[in-house]
């Protein structure tokens, strides 16, 4: 069985719009659209051998030329994609190598991604079944009462902010996902829906901000940290 993964960049729904509605992956950032820089992550990667673009079906042709514009060798598939992250996933996995073992997901609203950090992640699900990126909170958490008043201290050295990408055997990502069917549950996340089958998910910290592009103001700070 091959051994590369295959990664799914998925470029639309709510989740890769920002607050008002505008399309992230399109816009853009230091010279070039959005979706670029995640997919250059995912081009550099030793660990993945080929990429599913899944956007808007209105954008398909347009992002078939983006990708020829800049090069981009891996790219197996541009899709036409769903409202949802999984919805999305699900579209894309029609089109995935019968030999493929593990997969690569990853929204484009964040494009502060390094290859490096793909690969460690790839890597990890091959050692664990499942991975994601993430970073320890590393701060003192407050939950809060009635009126915003400090209800309880809670000790912040066993909790992370979940990220991605996030990289799964493609037989658990299947299972999960026909659970989430059956039980009729639209998980957020890889690691609700790997929850559904009782598999868990290894963290792997990033040492570098991971920006999730929700405002205006997101674009300029995104420049920054990719200067």
């Amino acid at each position: 069985m091959n051994q590369m993964a295959w990664g799914i960049l998925v470029t639309c729904g709510k989740d890769e719009q920002m607050a008002s509605g505008v399309e992230v992956s399109y816009l853009d950032l230091a010279g070039k659209a959005v979706l670029s820089h995640s997919l250059q992550a995912f081009e550099q990667s030793h660990e993945i051998g080929g990429v599913i673009l899944v956007t808007a079906p209105e954008r398909v042709e347009q992002t078939l030329g983006l990708c020829q514009l800049h090069g981009f060798a891996k790219i197996r598939k541009v899709v036409p994609g769903a409202a949802t992250f999984f919805g999305s996933v699900q579209h894309a996995l029609k089109y995935v190598g019968e030999d493929i073992q593990f997969l690569c997901l990853h929204g484009a609203g964040r494009p502060c991604i390094q290859a490096g950090l793909v690969s460690e992640v790839v890597k990890a699900a091959r050692k664990d079944g499942a991975a994601a990126a993430g970073v320890p909170v590393g701060q003192q958490l407050m939950a809060a009462g009635k009126g915003d008043l400090i209800k309880e201290v809670v000790a912040a050295d066993t909790f992370w902010h979940l990220q991605s990408p996030t990289a799964c055997r493609l037989d658990w990502l299947k299972l999960a996902l026909e659970s989430a069917a059956k039980k009729k549950k639209h998980p957020a996340d890889i690691v609700e829906a790997l929850a559904l089958i009782k598999k868990t998910v290894k963290l792997v910290a990033n040492p570098r901000p991971n920006l999730h592009l929700r405002q205006p103001t997101d674009l300029m700070m995104a420049v920054a940290l990719l200067a």
